[in-house]
């Protein structure tokens, strides 16, 4: 969710007592600058929030961007930021997505979304033969929560199996298992539950380690085992007052390098800012910085963002983030999201190049 400006300002209010803080009152931050934008959402106000992306596997330069515009449905844009299709399927908030799901004869990626309007799971599959978003669910994947909001996924290469991890405002999540029914499309079933104690959102999986990352707002951010059958027990990674998170903290990103290597990546929204901590628990901190304008406008109170560091066309050679602007200052003021190369990132963290 976007904060407002006088909401943002109330949080810091001792040490500005004016405006927002993405307009005064910044800690010192290194910043980086966005190569490209997406056509803005087609729904005004506070609309976009989450991007999540897709690589193609055998032409990376039709590597995709698929977002939400959480008042009417998903955008799907090219490296470029043009709109490549637009899906009007409601007000779905968060979108990930995972390869390699088998769905009768092929294997596909599976994107799913947190759709408002149901409190469901909406999932969609795309393949490089089918570029497009295609419905897949086996009708409508309620769940048993109200007020839906974040979403994140998770794929166990151990089992083959894929899971959603989705929760609600008030706290709850639940974990479900997607399973391919006879005819082709793809039907969930809940395997755990579990709640963190205030409002949630972000959330991200890291397949390789097994580690869940949640946000809750107003407070900060945690880890647990991403595993149905482990205890939810929740390690408290970094909070929000220490000078590296201000609430809100929104998205939540892994950026996976080799052997186990990497950054997650979180929004703090209350500062316009992004946090970046190793990705090996005990997820030590490594730094914070700012999208600042350059070739387009830079970013603001962000929401949902994504990360790769697969090698893409220049000048995403060591990877790609995109992160949603809360505040687009380009012509119609809508909300869009921002692509800036991970190498620049890199660099603004004093951070080594990844190997390859």
């Amino acid at each position: 969710m976007t904060v407002r400006c006088a909401r943002r300002a109330a949080i810091v209010l001792a040490a500005l007592q004016v405006g927002c803080v993405g307009q005064w009152g910044h800690s010192p931050a290194p910043t980086v600058q966005a190569a490209a934008e997406t056509t803005p959402v087609s729904s005004f106000g506070d609309a976009a929030d989450d991007p999540a992306i897709w690589v193609h596997p055998t032409d990376p330069a039709r590597t995709l961007v698929i977002a939400t515009d959480k008042r009417r449905g998903l955008e799907v844009y090219a490296l470029d930021g043009s709109l490549r299709q637009r899906l009007p399927v409601g007000r779905m908030n968060n979108v990930d997505l995972r390869d390699g799901f088998a769905l009768g004869a092929h294997r596909v990626t599976v994107v799913a979304a947190s759709d408002r309007d149901h409190d469901a799971i909406a999932l969609f599959a795309i393949s490089p033969d089918r570029p497009d978003l295609t419905d897949v669910a086996d009708g409508l994947r309620r769940t048993g929560l109200t007020r839906i909001y974040g979403l994140c996924m998770f794929a166990d290469r151990a089992s083959d199996r894929l899971y959603v991890f989705v929760n609600g405002k008030d706290g709850r999540f639940e974990q479900h298992e997607l399973l391919p029914t006879p005819h082709g499309r793809i039907s969930t079933r809940v395997v755990r539950t579990f709640r963190v104690a205030t409002r949630p959102e972000g959330c991200a999986v890291d397949d390789e380690l097994g580690w869940l990352y949640v946000g809750e707002e107003a407070v900060g951010f945690h880890r647990l085992a991403a595993a149905p059958d482990a205890p939810a027990i929740l390690e408290l990674v970094d909070r929000v007052g220490g000078g590296r998170l201000v609430a809100d903290v929104e998205g939540i990103a892994i950026h996976r390098q080799a052997d186990g290597r990497g950054h997650l990546v979180v929004s703090s929204q209350g500062d316009d800012a992004f946090a970046v901590y190793r990705r090996e628990p005990p997820n030590e901190f490594v730094g914070r910085f700012r999208v600042a304008e350059g070739l387009v406008d830079g970013t603001s109170g962000t929401d949902g963002l994504e990360v790769t560091s697969q090698r893409l066309p220049p000048p995403y050679e060591e990877g790609l983030l995109v992160v949603q602007d809360g505040r687009n200052t380009g012509p119609g003021a809508r909300q869009n999201f921002k692509l800036i190369p991970w190498t620049d990132v890199r660099r603004a963290l004093s951070e080594p190049p990844q190997p390859r």
